[in-house]
């Protein structure tokens, strides 16, 4: 949408959501103040459509042939989630920082919507991880706590990505694959009985 789109260009160039008003927006949208507030009523609304938009995009783009790709090859299909988010991080590079400054800004509204949306997140990944192990015969694990914690991984990479040169945060992709794995098997060995410091029995 041209007034999204707007407001993520002012963004870009260093101002912050919260420091935006709707009349700023639609100059730089080319668009009557009035015209604006027929879509919008205020700076919340437009601030949860442009959460709204990053969420959508970054779930989508992530979610897209994952669980056959993790049935059929659990190593390729982490790589892929990696290859996944960091192309969402080189193309939407304006939202994922937009998602970043509000889930720690001052607006309990936009903390709550970015807040949901990850759990969705989390909750999606679970179930494909969850029925990848099923099919391929695996124990049970705790898939939400390990959904978590690879979202988690995730998104601590792409706060450090941001400040990264593309060269780098492809070159970063491999380490943040290989964190995931540590996770999931994490999870199954706890799901296992295993404890820090128990001996691991090695492959034959």
């Amino acid at each position: 949408m041209r007034i999204l789109d707007a407001a993520l260009d002012l963004m870009a160039r260093g101002r912050s959501l919260d420091s935006l008003g709707l009349r700023e927006v639609a100059r730089s949208a080319g668009l009557a103040a009035t015209s604006l507030y027929n879509h919008f009523a205020d700076m919340d609304a437009l601030g949860l459509a442009l959460i709204d938009q990053a969420c959508f995009r970054l779930r989508t783009g992530m979610s897209q042939g994952r669980r056959a790709l993790i049935e059929e090859d659990p190593a390729a299909g982490l790589q892929d989630l990696v290859d996944r988010f960091t192309t969402y991080l080189d193309q939407h590079e304006a939202e994922f920082r937009l998602l970043m400054k509000q889930r720690l800004g001052n607006s309990a509204l936009f903390r709550r919507r970015i807040q949901r949306e990850l759990e969705l997140l989390v909750e999606e990944l679970a179930e494909d991880v969850r029925r990848a192990g099923e099919r391929r015969g695996l124990p049970a694990m705790d898939y939400d706590r390990a959904a978590e914690a690879a979202v988690a991984v995730m998104f601590g990479f792409g706060a450090v990505a941001l400040d990264l040169s593309p060269r780098a945060r492809r070159q970063g992709r491999e380490r943040v694959a290989v964190q995931l794995s540590m996770v999931f098997l994490g999870g199954r060995a706890l799901a296992a009985g295993l404890r820090p410091g128990d001996a691991i029995q090695g492959r034959n």
